[in-house]
C-alpha cells in the first residue's frame, strides 16, 4: 500500500509511525490515529445509501481510488456472547432499514432449488461412499471412526434439508412478491468495533439479497462460541422471517459441508469433531424452529 505520502499531503497529516495488520494500516499522526484500508470493492454508493436510511452503525470514511480512510477505533472489551447481541441487533435494524419489495423471479426460484437438490444429493452419496470405504478398512484412522460414530447425523442433517427445500419450493413458486434487504455479506463478531458507538466494518461483500443470508454466514462463523438459538430470537423479535425465508433458511444451515481429510491426524480429528458440533447445535436449532412454526401454521 503506497498511499501514505499520498494521506499526508491530502489531509495535512503529520504521520509519526504506523503498523501493518493484515490489509490495512494503523497509522499514528498528529491529529490522531486511522486506519487506511486497500478498497476491493467500490462502496462510495453505499456508505451514501446508509446515511440516507440513517443507519448510524458505519464508520466515517475518505474513499479514493485505491483505499480508504477509517478513523482508529479504541475497542471496549466485552465478553462475546454481549458483542453477539449487539452484532444481531445492529443487522435486524439494517435489514429493517433496508427493505424493499420486488418480484418473485420463477428462473431464480427453480435455479436455486435446483442448485441446492443437486447439492444435497451429492453430499447423501458422498458421504455413504466414504462411509463404505473407511468400514472396509481393518483399522480406522481417529477422525474416521469419530466421524462413522456420528455418521447418522449426517443423513439427518440431509433428509430434513431435502424436505425443508422442497416445502420452500412448493410455497415459493406460487408467490408474487419477495423481501429484499441490504446484506452486509460477512458478518462476525470481528467486524463489530465496540466504542462509544458500534460501527460495523468490512462491506466488501454487501449485496442485495432475502435476508437469510446474512444469519446464515454469522451462524457459521461463530456456532462454536455462542448460543445461536437464543441470538436469532432476539434477531427475529425485531426483524421476523417470513415462511419462504424462515424454510430456505433451515435448509440452507442444516446441508452438511464436505468434509475432507488430510494426512494430519491431529487436524483431522479437530475439523470433525468441529463437524459433529455443528451437525449437533444445528440439527437442535433447525427442528426447534421448524416445530414453533408449525405450532403457528407459519
Amino acid at each position: 500500500m503506497n498511499n501514505l505520502k499520498e494521506i499526508s499531503d491530502k489531509f495535512n497529516l503529520n504521520i509519526r509511525t504506523y503498523q501493518e495488520i493484515k490489509n490495512i494500516k494503523v497509522i499514528d499522526t498528529d491529529q490522531g490515529k486511522y486506519v487506511v484500508k486497500s478498497k476491493t470493492k467500490a462502496n462510495d454508493d453505499l456508505y451514501q445509501y446508509l446515511a440516507n436510511k440513517n443507519f448510524p452503525y458505519i464508520l466515517e470514511h475518505e474513499n479514493r481510488t485505491n483505499y480508504e480512510l477509517f478513523p482508529y477505533v479504541e475497542e471496549v472489551t466485552l465478553p462475546k456472547a454481549e458483542k453477539a447481541i449487539e452484532l444481531v441487533y445492529i443487522l435486524a435494524l439494517l435489514h429493517n432499514k433496508t427493505t424493499f419489495y420486488q418480484e418473485v423471479a420463477l428462473d431464480k426460484v427453480k435455479q436455486i432449488y435446483e442448485t441446492l437438490t443437486d447439492e444435497i444429493e451429492y453430499l447423501n452419496y458422498y458421504y455413504h461412499d466414504l462411509q463404505d470405504m473407511i468400514e472396509q478398512k481393518v483399522y480406522m484412522a481417529p477422525e474416521e471412526y469419530l466421524l462413522i460414530r456420528n455418521i447418522s447425523l449426517v443423513y439427518s442433517a440431509c433428509n430434513f434439508a431435502k424436505e425443508s427445500l422442497n416445502r420452500w419450493y412448493d410455497y415459493k413458486k406460487n408467490q408474487k412478491r419477495e423481501r429484499v434487504v441490504l446484506l452486509h455479506g460477512n458478518p462476525k463478531l470481528d467486524h463489530l468495533l465496540i466504542g462509544q458507538q458500534s460501527k460495523l466494518i468490512s462491506w466488501d461483500h454487501y449485496k442485495r439479497d432475502i435476508a437469510i443470508y446474512d444469519f446464515i454466514n454469522f451462524y457459521k462463523s461463530d456456532y462454536l462460541d455462542l448460543e445461536m438459538a437464543t441470538l436469532f430470537e432476539m434477531y427475529q423479535s425485531k426483524f421476523s422471517y417470513t415462511k419462504d425465508e424462515l424454510l430456505l433458511f433451515l435448509t440452507i444451515l442444516a446441508i452438511p459441508k464436505k468434509l475432507t481429510f488430510s494426512k494430519n491426524h491431529y487436524n483431522n480429528c479437530y475439523e470433525v469433531f468441529k463437524f459433529v458440533k455443528y451437525l449437533e447445535k444445528t440439527r437442535d436449532f433447525v427442528l426447534k424452529e421448524n416445530e414453533k412454526a408449525e405450532k403457528t401454521n407459519y
